[in-house]
């Protein structure tokens, strides 16, 4: 009896319901009703701008952070948007909306939004220098401490292939001149000149390759934008040499060196060094790379002569620091003054605002090799 039972209980699956006319199947015990309409549909916790003003409002200080964290870490997952306009919002709201104090987040600001730099929107571009600049003002070294991913961007855009992003360079560059220049030229001083040269599709050596290189891109380049963008390129120029050739080494005001009890003459070489990393020079932690052996041409082209002239020469530019200011002068005077004035003097030739600015960053070499030889007046008459 219950095997029959349970055939017929089985058969019962698989029977198909007969419907008769003016009758509807019977609907499962699952079924669920989703015949309601509704003109809006209101979603209160999903509004960012409710959010914030909440945040604002809040007693509490940590939620109130939070909150604020929280809100910014979306947006900063928007600079990746494949539409210029939104990243160029989410810039602005981000810059609207700075932490007070919050180093994590500013790391994560940073991270975010500097491979914008070489971003293929103007508007965004644009968007970014005022938001660096906002982030430099309410946190004093800021671009210190990420200055070697900044400075990585800022070279790829005055050596990228599209003019626009090149025109755009300098400006990313003289934000790092106004708010971190010594992290600047004591680590990247060789780096961003040549950078440079690139730029202005300048050569620091006489070989034909070169000429040929600079001819060709400085004819593939030429456009009025390029045109209108060197006399910004030779402002910062100027500007990055007076920070670099002329900036007064910090010196500890609080000791005099002349009148302090000292218990060896020697004691002041000893004690923690002023500037950062004073023994970079030696290269202790570094792997150099083998250096290429130069041939004959090479050295005729690059006017390298003998290797104990005391002089610097393009091929030690890899292996050289630049943490102190009589290198970075030793420098200019060996191996870019020669191709910087020569370059400068064909742009004052050109005239017009490119010529003016020419001009006024040949006066600052003028100046550095014044007070060179002026230096060196005073050592031999001592």
């Amino acid at each position: 009896m219950a095997s029959k039972r349970k055939r017929t209980e089985k058969q019962k699956d698989f029977v198909k319901a007969k419907l008769k006319v003016g009758k509807t199947a019977k609907k499962p015990d699952n079924y669920t009703d989703t015949s309601f309409t509704a003109k809006t549909i209101s979603l209160p916790n999903q509004s960012i701008q409710s959010r914030v003003s909440n945040a604002g409002s809040s007693s509490t200080s940590s939620g109130s952070a939070s909150q604020t964290d929280i809100d910014l870490t979306h947006q900063l997952s928007l600079t990746k948007h494949h539409s210029s306009s939104t990243r160029k919002e989410v810039l602005l709201y981000i810059q609207n909306h700075l932490p007070a104090n919050n180093p994590s987040l500013y790391k994560q600001i940073v991270a975010s939004t500097v491979p914008l730099i070489l971003d293929t929107s103007m508007q965004v571009r644009t968007q970014l220098i005022s938001l660096l600049t906002e982030c430099a003002n309410k946190q004093p070294g800021l671009l210190d401490l990420h200055i070697r991913s900044i400075i990585l961007f800022i070279h790829s855009a005055m050596t990228h292939i599209q003019p626009e992003i090149r025109n755009s360079a300098s400006k990313f560059l003289a934000i790092l001149i106004e708010h971190a220049p010594s992290s600047l030229v004591k680590s990247y001083f060789i780096k961003t000149l040549r950078s440079y040269f690139t730029l202005m599709s300048w050569t620091l050596t006489t070989d034909k390759k070169s000429v040929s290189l600079a001819i060709t891109t400085s004819s593939t380049i030429g456009n009025s934008s390029v045109k209108k963008a060197r006399s910004h390129h030779v402002s910062i120029l100027k500007s990055f040499l007076n920070a670099s050739l002329f900036i007064e080494e910090q010196k500890n005001n609080d000791i005099d060196e002349e009148n302090v009890i000292l218990t060896h003459p020697q004691s002041l070489k000893y004690l923690v060094p002023t500037t950062s990393q004073p023994f970079t020079s030696l290269k202790l932690f570094t792997a150099d790379m083998p250096r290429r052996q130069i041939s004959s041409t090479d050295k005729e082209s690059m006017n390298s002569g003998s290797s104990d002239d005391g002089k610097f020469h393009i091929a030690d530019l890899d292996t050289l620091s630049t943490e102190d200011i009589s290198t970075r002068r030793k420098i200019i005077i060996d191996i870019f003054l020669h191709p910087l004035t020569k370059n400068l003097n064909n742009l004052i030739k050109e005239g017009g605002e490119v010529g003016k600015e020419a001009k006024g960053c040949l006066t600052v070499l003028e100046k550095l090799t014044a007070e060179i030889s002026s230096n060196k007046e005073n050592e031999t008459t001592i």
